[in-house]
């Protein structure tokens, strides 16, 4: 019998929300209360993520809430992400179904998105390069293991906690953003032009067609499940996990 895992509806929620409930749901399956869980979800108002140790200019940060944008620090690393015109996801999980290492536990994950992509009809690879480069702020510029790409542009762009044994990752999955957006939000200096460039490959592009965040989840729900061999499910948030979210967000130092 297969093992059953937890699959919370889709819900856009503002930015310092959607990083608590990740790390909610993952501090609650540290505890064992709560299976590996997948989630997807969207930003309300919009959002620019920055990685837990990357530092982004006061100026820069002024800019991006400037233009409506909510900014945030994520618990995982990695560098800058726009989340407009995307679909966010984020697993919890642990133990060997996961792999022993970190790349092992990233490619695990992203074969899973791959199938979703292949059920769409459209074929991703993994990335090649191992990090991105320290002066870069904006995370698709650089395509590393944990991440995929189209063609030689990346779609989706990934990253990871790891907690006791049990590891949060989560990524965007680009649908229809705009090229250079991201470009001209990271610009410290107005005066500064963003150079027209195809930055990142677009889902609905790639595709021709536009569908909703809930059209696309049973792709990539069909790609975990046949990768670990289990069963998602339908779930809700415990009480405790709700609690959880309200403290994190309380925490000083959460938004930028």
């Amino acid at each position: 019998m297969k093992d059953t895992w937890r699959l919370i509806d889709y819900e856009s929620f503002d930015a310092a929300t959607n990083m608590a409930l990740d790390e909610a749901i993952l501090e609650a399956h540290i505890a064992g209360a709560v299976p590996p869980t997948l989630r997807f979800y969207g930003w309300a108002p919009p959002a620019v993520s920055i990685g837990y140790g990357q530092k982004l200019p006061e100026k820069v940060r002024q800019k991006i809430v400037g233009r409506g944008f909510d900014v945030v620090r994520r618990p995982t690393g990695g560098r800058a992400v726009l989340h407009l015109d995307e679909l966010t996801y984020s697993f919890v999980g642990s133990g060997k179904t996961l792999g022993s290492s970190v790349i092992e536990s990233y490619k695990k994950i992203c074969q899973a998105l791959i199938l979703g992509f292949n059920n769409l009809g459209v074929d991703v690879e993994i990335g090649k390069g191992q990090t991105a480069d320290s002066h870069m702020h904006d995370c698709f510029t650089a395509t590393t293991t944990a991440d995929l790409h189209y063609k030689g542009k990346k779609i989706v762009g990934s990253a990871q906690l790891r907690r006791h044994d049990a590891l949060l990752q989560h990524g965007s999955i680009l649908l229809c953003q705009e090229q250079n957006l991201m470009g001209e939000l990271l610009l410290s200096r107005e005066s500064s032009s963003c150079e027209e460039k195809q930055r990142h490959a677009n889902l609905f592009e790639i595709t021709g067609s536009v569908v909703s965040a809930l059209e696309l989840i049973p792709a990539f729900k069909d790609g975990f499940e046949k990768t670990f061999s289990i069963a998602l499910e339908p779930g809700n948030l415990t009480e405790l996990e709700w609690q959880k979210v309200e403290e994190l967000r309380a925490k000083q130092g959460l938004l930028v």
